[in-house]
């Protein structure tokens, strides 16, 4: 029964973490659609992960510092809304998992 627990946990963090890339580039996908200059102007941020590129962690950094309410954008404050969300959740059942992990190591002791 654990097992199955751990992976449904697991599996719903998965979901939640797709879930939130896909928020992530719907948020860029509206800057680039409806405030082309901002989104120029942070270097066409995109969902990658790359180190030698700033621009997506500079634009992460412009999603959570909530810049972007200045620009009255129901879009965007939806998107940022779910990836919110999504993000406390995801962060919650990780603490989940590592309980069950670290009681699951002390059951075996």
């Amino acid at each position: 029964m654990e097992n199955i627990l751990f992976l449904l946990f697991a599996v719903s963090f998965l979901f939640l973490m797709t879930v939130h890339i896909y928020q992530t580039n719907a948020f860029f996908a509206q800057l680039k659609s409806a405030h082309q200059e901002l989104w120029t102007k942070m270097g066409e941020p995109k969902w990658q992960i790359h180190f030698g590129d700033d621009s997506f962690k500079n634009a992460m950094k412009y999603i959570r510092t909530k810049e972007f309410t200045s620009l009255n954008d129901t879009v965007l404050d939806k998107c940022y809304t779910v990836m919110r969300r999504v993000e406390l959740t995801a962060m919650g059942i990780a603490v989940i998992i590592f309980i069950m992990t670290i009681i699951d190591i002390l059951g075996e002791v």
